[in-house]
């Protein structure tokens, strides 16, 4: 591997735990609004005379679902930044699917030499 080789490949790097952190920073800010927003909800609904206690267990599960889907995505993003450091998922593919591609890559390339003579 070459120094430009390296050095695209670092900045790559770079790039995608910037991308992570920038999604942190969201999550953490749109979660605080959102706790935030479920304080003056109640307030606001109290005041209103709504009463339902079926209706805050409903408030409560979607102001606490988004956090904890937006937290086991938030977890799959840093898996694949510092675990899997960003790889591409076409590194992962087992051989004999390459091998497979290849096949067929030039099967379709003789294909086409047949047609063309």
């Amino acid at each position: 591997m070459d120094h430009l080789e390296k050095l695209r490949r670092a900045e790559l790097r770079v790039k995608q735990i910037k991308k992570f952190y920038k999604h942190l920073r969201i999550f953490v800010i749109a979660n605080i609004l959102l706790l935030i927003f479920k304080f003056r909800a109640y307030d606001f609904f109290a005041e209103q005379g709504i009463t339902d206690e079926g209706f805050f267990q409903w408030l409560d599960w979607n102001i606490i679902g988004t956090p904890v889907i937006w937290g086991i995505v938030l977890g799959v993003h840093a898996f694949h930044v510092f675990v899997m450091k960003s790889k591409p998922i076409k590194e992962y593919t087992p051989k004999f699917l390459k091998n497979w591609e290849e096949r067929q890559l030039q099967k379709f390339m003789n294909e086409e030499e047949n047609i063309k003579d």
